[in-house]
């Protein structure tokens, strides 16, 4: 610790005299030696170097650039150029301001030097049009861009791994959330212990959701109300039909009774586009579909029943399972149903027989179908999704679609088309991977394949505006999705033409296709007939049409087995005149007790007590 000493004196005292210094000799104060066990924890560090920059932080520095404001103003431009005692305004002393300057001789000299002038620019103009467009034929050439699908965002289910989701909707005109319905398609896919919840997220934020919707039962289908965008209807898994307002709370507003509801689970429901908006209809696997009016959900006002017999009454032991649903808002009385059997039924409501209410049938896949939509720019034809292929069909040809692709290597669980592009449409596989399909380009492999997730992806839905997609997994994962502008915009004005005359031309040759194997078949048919007539001799005109293939298979069959029972019997007929042969002519050289002793003998012999049956001397009895 170190004293300070201060010694004060007046500056009288000190001012002019010199200071002197001496020098004191070194003086040894403390002597420490060394201790070895200190030099035991000394540690050696390496040497460090470290920057401090003492330069102070300047507000302003020399590559600051300057602010500069911009004002927007106007501008008229008004007749001028005349003298002061001329008024613009005034047309007569303007008039006789012309007269004045055309009746002096430097007009006619300036005019004449301008003229000159004013032809050399016109002739110019006249041979070389500056405005003139060049290779205005010629579209630019489109630049694949390397942008590829992006996931945005994802929403992960509160009760991850318990359950998947089964159906996504966006809410209507452009709007920023979309509800999810939480629950399972496979089959014992749900216990009693798995959460009943389901959501409706802002896909701007992620960490909680905007309402908890509550039901009975676990949600299997929703869709937003078109006209509405706080009204949701679902369908339960139950087979009950319910609708929210997200106004009102996460309870439904009201819902279906059991006696009137579905007996299965509701597949899919759409909402129709009426005045009063509070009409819709929803489809199940009990094969019925029921239509709804929210104001009043104690009675269904319509049903179909799926019946492929088309019977009046229809019979509901063999109607077709529901899978999905297709509506489109200017056929208001038009819509699809896909089925469980790999059919797609086409309906109208309005028919006047019930059984002409199923139009038509079209055998589509062998597996489910999981998704049907018309084009939204082609409303004649829609496409199918199902087991490992994409089908698109025309709706007045129900033979044979008119294009589908190679299978894929996972099975495809939904689809949907684009909302900006007629050509182009979306689907999902059970391997976690999206595809993007280009039909005017390729429908052999897909314009581009993005893997989303690693489980398996169950539903997709599209945004108004088609720049985001949504898709679904089994494990409750929402991925949004940004679809590039190469799959968003069109890549040139005649797309629309391209793709509609590619459509006719693949139906008109489908068409050609199904006439050819109709005339082939009328053709063996008669062949056929000739043959049998020719067989049959002065019998032929009596002759019976051919029968088909199955049936007579069968009569053959069936013949040759009566032939094959015919010969068993014969052989066996053979077999006992044999026998009966060899008995009397053993009994013969014998008398009266010889033959009683014979008899005996035999019936010994018959009945397994003797034990040499050569009594029985005949070949064909040895041979029995």
């Amino acid at each position: 610790m170190s004293a300070a000493v201060v010694i004060r004196k007046k500056e009288s005292e000190i001012k002019g005299r010199r200071a002197r210094f001496e020098k004191s000799p070194t003086q040894l104060m403390v002597s420490i030696h060394p201790d070895p066990s200190l030099l035991e924890q000394y540690v050696f560090m390496p040497t460090q170097d470290v920057a401090v920059q003492h330069v102070p932080k300047m507000s302003q520095h020399e590559v600051n650039t300057e602010t500069i404001e911009f004002a927007s103003t106007g501008m008229n431009h008004t007749e001028g150029g005349w003298p002061k005692d001329v008024s613009a305004t005034e047309e007569d002393q303007k008039v006789r301001y012309r007269k004045k300057i055309e009746k002096d001789d430097n007009y006619i000299h300036s005019m004449l030097m301008l003229g000159a002038k004013v032809e050399h620019c016109i002739r110019q103009n006249n041979a070389i049009d500056i405005y003139e467009m060049y290779f205005e034929e010629n579209e630019a050439p489109l630049v694949d861009e390397p942008e590829p699908i992006k996931t945005v965002n994802v929403i992960r289910d509160p009760y991850a791994g318990e359950r998947m989701i089964t159906s996504l909707s966006f809410a209507p005109e452009g709007g920023h959330k979309v509800a999810a319905a939480y629950s399972s398609s496979k089959f014992m896919g749900l216990t009693s212990f798995t959460p009943k919840e389901s959501f409706v997220w802002d896909i701007n934020t992620s960490s909680h959701p905007e309402l908890v919707m509550k039901a009975p039962s676990w949600l299997q289908c929703l869709q937003y109300n078109v006209k509405d965008n706080n009204v949701i209807a679902a369908g339960l898994n139950n087979g009950q039909v319910s609708w929210w307002d997200v106004r009102q709370g996460s309870l439904p507003i009201e819902s279906t009774g059991l006696a009137v509801s579905h007996k299965q689970m509701v597949t899919s429901l759409t909402w129709m586009t009426h005045k009063n908006r509070t009409e819709l209809f929803s489809a199940s696997t009990d094969g019925q579909i029921l239509w709804w009016d929210t104001r009043k959900l104690s009675q269904p006002t319509d049903s179909l029943v799926l019946d492929p017999m088309r019977e009046d009454p229809p019979d509901i032991s063999r109607a077709l399972s529901a899978i999905c649903l297709d509506y489109e808002i200017t056929m208001p009385t038009k819509f699809m149903v896909g089925t469980e059997q790999g059919q797609v039924v086409a309906c109208n409501r309005r028919a006047r027989n019930p059984p002409d209410r199923i139009s038509l049938i079209y055998s589509s896949h062998i597996a489910p179908v999981y998704s049907v939509q018309r084009n939204p720019f082609y409303l004649k034809n829609f496409m199918t999704v199902g087991d490992w292929t994409i089908k698109l069909w025309a709706e007045d040809f129900k033979e044979s679609p008119i294009l589908w692709t190679k299978p894929v290597p996972a099975q495809m669980r939904s689809g949907c088309w684009s909302a900006s592009r007629s050509s182009v449409l979306f689907t999902v596989r059970l391997d976690g991977s999206l595809d993007a399909w280009d039909l005017l380009t390729s429908w052999s492999v897909p314009s581009e394949t993005a893997q989303v997730v690693d489980e398996g992806l169950e539903t997709i839905a599209t945004h108004d505006g088609g720049r985001l997609l949504a898709t679904g997994s089994q494990l409750g994962t929402i991925s949004l999705l940004h679809v590039p502008i190469r799959l968003l915009m069109p890549s040139d004005k005649h797309e629309k033409v391209a793709f509609s005359s590619l459509l006719e031309r693949e139906t008109r040759r489908e068409r050609v296709l199904e006439a050819r194997h109709k005339e082939q078949r009328l053709r063996e048919r008669v062949k056929g007939g000739r043959a049998a007539a020719m067989n049959a001799g002065p019998e032929s005109e009596n002759a019976k049409p051919p029968k088909d293939l199955v049936q007579e298979a069968e009569e053959e069959y069936l013949r040759q087995v009566e032939e094959l029972k015919s010969q068993i019997a014969a052989e066996r007929a053979a077999a006992a005149s044999s026998f009966d042969v060899s008995v009397e002519v053993t009994q013969a050289p014998d008398d009266g007790a010889g033959a009683s002793d014979g008899q005996n003998k035999e019936e010994g012999q018959a009945s397994g007590d003797g034990d040499e049956p050569k009594s029985y001397t005949s070949s064909g009895s040895g041979e029995r």
